[in-house]
């Protein structure tokens, strides 16, 4: 767990993210208050900084939570798993491709992908 002070997210947005590249996104909220929007160049550009800097900590399909603070620098809020994340207006045939990805069978998880599962019945599943 990570702790931070508080903060306040002028905008926020999704990122769903396929083998390090933004497949599809959108702002979810403005302000704290729902609010879809397409995705604007400023969260593409600090997507691109995050991913870049956890290539190699991240699985190949994610969702990625980012945000302009109201001071209008950007933070990461946090990452999720594609399929229980809402695609707001986000592009739904771009982020089925990410869900398919993290969610298909297990005889299709690719190599760099394997360190991100759990065992059957791992506590972590409770």
């Amino acid at each position: 767990m990570l702790v931070c002070p508080v903060v306040e997210f002028a905008a926020e947005y999704r990122l769903f993210v396929l083998d390090g590249e933004v497949a599809a996104g959108s702002r979810y909220a403005v302000y704290g208050r729902l609010d879809p929007e397409a995705l604007d160049a400023g969260a593409r550009a600090f997507g691109r900084e995050v991913l870049d800097a956890a290539a190699d900590t991240l699985p190949s399909a994610v969702c990625v939570d980012v945000g302009r603070l109201a001071d209008g620098t950007w933070a990461v809020v946090e990452a999720n798993m594609p399929w229980f994340a809402h695609c707001y207006a986000a592009e739904p045939e771009r982020v089925l491709d990410v869900v398919l990805r993290a969610a298909g069978p297990r005889e299709r998880v690719r190599g760099r992908d394997a360190r991100f599962l759990r065992a059957a019945g791992d506590p972590a599943d409770s």
